[in-house]
């Protein structure tokens, strides 16, 4: 732990520690850069072959590469400093956006470029993940953890608010390359700001981090109960639920007839959601230490499931915008207590392996895309992406019926207890 973190009483939360403040910045510059890319990829591949098929490819082709490689990368991020491992993956994804956005602006862009260009940035992302989540129990104190986790989502929900919709509008009036040039900027500044994080060496048991080898982090969470129902749930809940992230344009200009900038503004309905979700989590410390854990992540995600279905029935672009707001809300509130539980609860020696395989789950949206689009061409867009949201209601509610484990989550403040122990 970094020596700013003391001795005494940990501060009230995690903006108190400069090592987080850096963190959190350079999160912000990176997000933000992403929201770009979360508009212009799929707007281009869009331009290039006006398929709902394609639309979901790329995504499966990233989605394989990090699947591939977070569990190497997890054993990675519990032997090499994980500050330096962020250094090297995002300083790389920013020079491939780089070159996309290049390529784009040059009219040499192919759709095969894009499929090798998503190959590279997912294998970088399985990179980073592990090492990202890793790395913050060196930032704060654990006691500060759930502050640290809220304040951490809030950057993805918060940029959500105003990064698509900028890019909408860059998109629009000035093109695809420009807004792909502003990744690559984010992730410059955020490679930067991780440089400057001034940490202590690793700590660690001679043997530790080698333990049980590459896998040692799957094995652990298929025998801890608690481990397994909620790493579960969320992979479920990302395969089949937000899979209408990637049919988002098909939403938004065929559907709604909103174009590109209706994209934007989509996006950005989610992000508000999703940021007041967060700021919920901070502000009910009941729930926080209260003995409903379990049951409020489980209802969060079965709400979450209803708010999307009833979005893909909505031909109004004002009530999409609301039922996507509520939707992100509730996913914000399951997602938060999912990773401020698991943070706590699981041992150092395995951070990275375990806590790679829980960040799976915000690459598997892409492959739950690729089977919606899939699905579409079949049944249409709307029906493809209510089947899924469906599905994750149900499977939700089936998960707090049959698993005690799920009902009996140990409150955050005993999970605290138990880590420094």
């Amino acid at each position: 732990m970094a020596s700013e973190l003391g001795s005494g009483e940990p501060p009230e939360g995690a903006f108190s520690y400069p090592n987080y403040r850096r963190y959190w910045l350079a999160s912000i510059a990176m997000v933000f850069g992403v929201q770009f890319r979360f508009i212009a990829g799929p707007w281009l591949v869009y331009q290039l072959t006006d398929s709902p098929f394609w639309l979901g490819l790329p995504g499966i082709v990233s989605v394989v590469a990090t699947v591939a490689l977070t569990i190497p990368a997890g054993a990675l991020a519990d032997r090499v400093d994980n500050q330096r491992i962020l250094v090297l993956g995002r300083g790389l994804t920013g020079l491939c956006h780089l070159l996309l956005a290049s390529l784009t602006l040059a009219g040499a862009v192919t759709i095969w470029m894009v499929l090798v260009w998503s190959a590279v940035t997912g294998a970088l992302s399985a990179l980073t993940n592990p090492a990202q989540n890793a790395m913050l129990p060196r930032l704060i104190d654990r006691r500060a953890m759930a502050s640290a986790v809220a304040l951490a989502s809030s950057v993805w929900n918060g940029t959500r608010i105003i990064g698509p919709a900028v890019a909408g509008m860059v998109i629009a009036f000035v093109g695809v390359g420009q807004a792909l040039f502003v990744t690559a900027a984010g992730y410059a500044i955020s490679t930067l700001l991780i440089v400057s994080l001034r940490l202590e060496p690793l700590s660690r048991a001679p043997g530790a981090s080698e333990h049980g080898g590459m896998l040692a982090g799957v094995r652990y969470i298929v025998t801890q109960p608690i481990f397994f129902a909620t790493i579960g749930l969320s992979f479920f809940a990302s395969i089949f639920g937000r899979s209408y992230v990637v049919l988002l344009p098909i939403f938004a200009d065929e559907i709604l007839g909103a174009g590109v900038q209706g994209f934007g503004w989509l996006e950005a309905a989610a992000g508000v959601g999703g940021l007041l979700g967060t700021l919920a989590i901070i502000a009910l410390r009941r729930l926080q230490d209260g003995p409903h854990i379990g049951a409020a992540m489980v209802g969060a995600a079965v709400i979450f499931g209803l708010w999307i279905a009833a979005f893909t029935a909505s031909r109004d672009l004002v009530l999409s915008l609301l039922l996507l707001f509520g939707g992100a809300f509730f996913a914000s509130i399951y997602l938060n207590l999912g990773m401020i539980t698991l943070q706590l609860l699981v041992p150092d020696e395995l951070r990275g392996r375990v806590m790679g395989v829980w960040g799976l789950t915000w690459f598997l949206g892409a492959a739950g895309g690729f089977i919606s689009a899939t699905l579409a061409e079949l049944v249409g867009v709307p029906t493809a992406v209510a089947i899924g949201a469906l599905a994750v209601s149900v499977f939700g509610a089936a998960m707090y019926a049959l698993l005690p484990e799920v009902r009996s989550i140990p409150t955050l403040a005993d999970a605290a207890s138990a880590q420094r122990a």
